[in-house]
């Protein structure tokens, strides 16, 4: 009888292992008129990249570490989905109407949908503008509104996973905490008040809102967006108030202060000085402040040289110098512009903001037209974009001197500067020093103000 009792047994624990949920997750799917060579998936502390071959068809198997949600990228492409272990996804798009297109099938097919639906209708239901226009009562009460029309779509969908359902609640009390954290800076710039407030008790519907969450951060996108604009909106406020415009180190601050050491601080402040590292007074200040805070080796060597490369760029250092194809014909050497100032705009023609600050840069360069400065308009537009670069500056009537990189991102002078995002412009002095390697935009009231005191 024992005999028989132990054979049961170990029959029981051999059938429970077979039916163990596997840890991996397969996704495949097929992209219409793809120009992108791969895809990836990114979330939850996981991300992985897969081929799409010439049909535009890719596969992959997918080692998850928990179940949620993910975003999927195909080029420049975004979307998010929701992945569990054991579970395949497939999806089929049209690069060319990438959200209109989307459409799932497999094991979650019916949640990806939502989904799909979800953004669609936040896309053509939610003007951003409109929203952050209304007063703050109806601000609110707008939002109340729209998650009662995403609970509608929800329940057309009939989805039954429990689980989906406990993590959708979580990330719609994120994405409503995060429009109410980033309302008062979208109000003044939509109105153009700069001096608006809120009232006293604007902010106290997110006193339940954990901010010190380690978990929801390793394990949401969303926790991350919201801790990242609850941080920026803290500086803002202590911005305006002050007057101190130091907010890369007050940002830091407040997050060193506010978390535990681990990964949440770490991502937070690594991922902030990505971009807020910049080669001004603040530079040194910045970096020790993440140099103390027990931060990750890798983030740190990542960092460290970055700071150095940017040292070599701050104010009253040589300028690097460049050598490129002028739209006029010929090259132009940086050095040749000695005895003038010279304001540099770093741009593509595919990028908005670029585009955006053309009309202020004409007007700029019109109303300095006779002083001693030069305007260079540097295009680091792909090879296969050269004749897209000529028709525009042709046709929009670029002033300036025009030129083109030899290497887009990679060219030397790009990589010397340390440039990750544009535009960006650069200002160097009659002597070939430079200014300012992260100078105001065109649109900026502050470009005037250096150099009427320059000229």
């Amino acid at each position: 009888m024992k005999r028989l009792s132990l054979f049961v047994l170990v029959l029981f624990a051999i059938s429970c292992k077979q039916e163990e949920k596997p840890d991996y997750s397969v996704i495949n799917g097929t992209v219409e008129n793809n120009t992108a060579e791969t895809a990836l998936i990114r979330g939850n502390d996981f991300e992985a990249s897969f081929s799409i071959n010439e049909k535009g068809v890719f596969t992959d198997t997918l080692h998850i570490k928990v179940d949620g949600f993910y975003d999927l990228s195909v080029g420049r492409e975004r979307t998010e989905i929701y992945l569990e272990k054991g579970k395949n996804l497939s999806v089929n798009l049209n690069a060319d109407e990438f959200d209109e297109s989307l459409k799932y099938s497999g094991d979650l097919a019916n949640i990806n949908n939502f989904l799909a639906a979800k953004y669609l209708w936040n896309e053509q239901k939610m003007d951003n503008k409109e929203v952050y226009l209304l007063d703050e009562n109806k601000f609110k009460e707008r939002l109340d509104q729209n998650q009662k029309s995403i609970d509608s779509l929800y329940v057309v969908n009939k989805i039954e996973n429990e689980n989906f359902k406990a993590k959708l609640a979580d990330e719609d009390n994120y994405s409503h905490a995060l429009m109410v954290e980033n309302y008062k800076d979208a109000h003044r710039y939509y109105s153009g008040d700069e001096t608006y407030r809120v009232s006293g008790d604007f902010y106290d519907g997110l006193k339940d809102i954990n901010f010190k969450d380690t978990l929801a951060f390793r394990n949401s996108v969303g926790y991350q967006n919201l801790l990242e604009a609850h941080f920026n909106r803290l500086v803002n406020e202590e911005t305006f108030e002050s007057g101190n415009n130091n907010q890369t180190v007050m940002y830091l601050k407040k997050v060193n202060e506010a978390l535990p050491n681990g990964y949440a601080k770490d991502k937070m402040m690594s991922s902030y000085l990505r971009f807020g590292l910049k080669p001004d007074e603040t530079l040194d200040e910045a970096y020790n402040i993440y140099k103390n805070s027990n931060p990750n080796p890798e983030n740190l060597a990542t960092l460290t040289e970055r700071y150095n490369k940017l040292k070599t760029i701050t104010a009253g250092n040589p300028s690097p110098t460049f050598n490129y194809e002028n739209h006029k014909g010929g090259t132009t050497d940086l050095a040749t512009l000695k005895g003038k100032y010279v304001y540099i705009d770093v741009w593509a023609t595919w990028c908005g903001p670029c585009l955006r600050e053309i009309p202020a840069l004409k007007e700029v360069e019109k109303d300095y037209h006779n002083k001693n400065v030069d305007f260079v308009s540097l295009s680091i537009d792909e090879p296969k974009d050269y004749d897209k670069w000529k028709a525009m500056v042709s046709e929009k009537e670029l002033g300036g001197i025009q030129l083109m990189a030899d290497n887009n991102w990679k060219s030397k002078f790009v990589e010397d500067y340390a440039i990750m995002g544009i535009p960006r412009f650069i200002l160097i002095d009659p002597q070939g020093n430079i200014i300012s390697a992260d100078a105001p935009r065109p649109s900026d009231p502050k470009l005037r103000k250096i150099f009427d005191g320059l000229m």
